[in-house]
C-alpha cells in the first residue's frame, strides 16, 4: 500500500491520510504452510469528494500459489480539508436514531497503553508519517498521543475471540468497521459487543455488532460488525 500512496500517480498527498473505514473477507483459512507464499496486490479504486475533504478507496487482496482469492479488503482514507467544521459528538447522536439494546450485550473495559502506536507500527508495518514522527513529537512538546485504528480493530476482533470463541472470526466472514474520533493514548476504552438478528435477505447469516467508546462517556470511537456468510 505504502508503493501506491507512494507514486506519482497517486492524487493525494500521503501526509495526513486519516482511515475512515474498512472493509474486509476471509475467503479461507490463511495457512502459509499449504497456501503460502501469498500474491499481495493493491489498487485504487476510487477518488470521490465529500464536505470534509477527499476520499480514496484502495483495495488490498491476498492470493494463494494456486491463484485462489485467500483475503480481501476495501480500505477507505480521507484527506481532510482544513475549512470544514467537523460535527460534534452530540450531533451526530442527534442524527441517529437510538438502537434497541439486547440483553446478551458484553462489555469489556481495557486499558489503551501510550506504546500502542508503536506496537502497530511494529506489528502491522503501519508507518505512516504520524506513527513513526510522533515519539520526535511528544519531545519537542506535543503531548497529544492517538491510537491507530488498525490497533482498534485488532483488539475488538481479540476480544470477541476471546469471549466468543475462535469460530466466531474464523473464515468465511466479512468485517466492516467505521472510525471516528480519534482515540487517545494513554487511557480507557470500553469495547461492547453483541449478536444480531440475520437480515432479511440473508436469512442464513450470524452477525455481531461490536463498538468501542471512550471510558465515561458515549463518544463512539469505532463502531463495525462481523457477518459470517
Amino acid at each position: 500500500m505504502l508503493m501506491v500512496l507512494s507514486a506519482g500517480s497517486f492524487r493525494l498527498s500521503p501526509a495526513g491520510l486519516v482511515r475512515v473505514r474498512q472493509s474486509l473477507k476471509t475467503l479461507q483459512p490463511i495457512d502459509e504452510l499449504k497456501k503460502g507464499p501469498f500474491t499481495l496486490q493493491a489498487r485504487v479504486l476510487e477518488y470521490r469528494p465529500v464536505d470534509a475533504g477527499v476520499e480514496v478507496d484502495i483495495r488490498l487482496s491476498a492470493t494463494s500459489r494456486s491463484s485462489c482469492p485467500v483475503w480481501e479488503s476495501v480500505l477507505t482514507l480521507l484527506s481532510q480539508n482544513k475549512f470544514h467544521k467537523a460535527a460534534r459528538p452530540e450531533d451526530e447522536h442527534k442524527s441517529q436514531p437510538d438502537r434497541p439494546v439486547p440483553d446478551d450485550v458484553k462489555r469489556v473495559e481495557i486499558r489503551v497503553p501510550w506504546s500502542s502506536g508503536l506496537r502497530c507500527a511494529w506489528s502491522f508495518s503501519d508507518y505512516s508519517p504520524h506513527q513513526l514522527l510522533s515519539l520526535p513529537a511528544r519531545l519537542f512538546g506535543c503531548r497529544a498521543q492517538t491510537s491507530p485504528s488498525l490497533w482498534m480493530l485488532s483488539v475488538c476482533l481479540a476480544e470477541i475471540e476471546k469471549h466468543k470463541g475462535v469460530k466466531a472470526i474464523t473464515a468465511p466472514i466479512s468485517v466492516a468497521a467505521q472510525f471516528k474520533e480519534p482515540l487517545s493514548a494513554p487511557g480507557k476504552v470500553v469495547i461492547t459487543f453483541w449478536e444480531t438478528t440475520a437480515e432479511e435477505d440473508q436469512p442464513s447469516a450470524q452477525s455481531i455488532s461490536f463498538h468501542m467508546e471512550q471510558h465515561g462517556s458515549r463518544v463512539a470511537h469505532m463502531v463495525g460488525f462481523i457477518c459470517r456468510t
